[in-house]
């Protein structure tokens, strides 16, 4: 029979694990419209351009920390009346630092299954 103290650690898990996914679920949706997004520009510099702009110094990486709300309705719903390659930086920026921000929530879900694991055996 579980103890109190080992249902309440279950459970306090069992929030944290609905909360990181639903977090996960969050970015990763983020992250879908940001390569849509991203091709949508890609597609619409090509054709403006021809081909004359040097895209690889547009995709410099940037900081590392979880982006906004905000930031994001902002890279994703900006302007598209004239595409260039200073937007396909900014997306892959933000694109980025959604990256690093996944992999730390995954690593972060992980720990927590398996402590919860760890706990629903000790309980037994």
């Amino acid at each position: 029979m579980p103890t109190v103290e080992a249902t309440t650690l279950i459970a306090d898990l069992r929030h944290r694990r609905r909360e990181l996914r639903r977090e996960l679920a969050r970015v990763r949706w983020w992250r879908r419209l940001l390569r849509a997004r991203r091709e949508l520009t890609l597609a619409r510099l090509a054709e403006a351009t021809a081909g004359d702009t040097d895209l690889d110094t547009a995709w410099e990486a940037l900081a590392a920390d979880a982006p906004t709300s905000r930031e994001l309705s902002t890279v994703i719903w900006a302007d598209e009346s004239k595409p260039t390659a200073n937007r396909l930086e900014a997306l892959d920026a933000i694109d980025h630092r959604l990256d690093s921000y996944e992999r730390r929530l995954s690593a972060n879900l992980d720990s927590v299954m398996s402590r919860m694991v760890d706990a629903m055996s000790a309980a037994r």
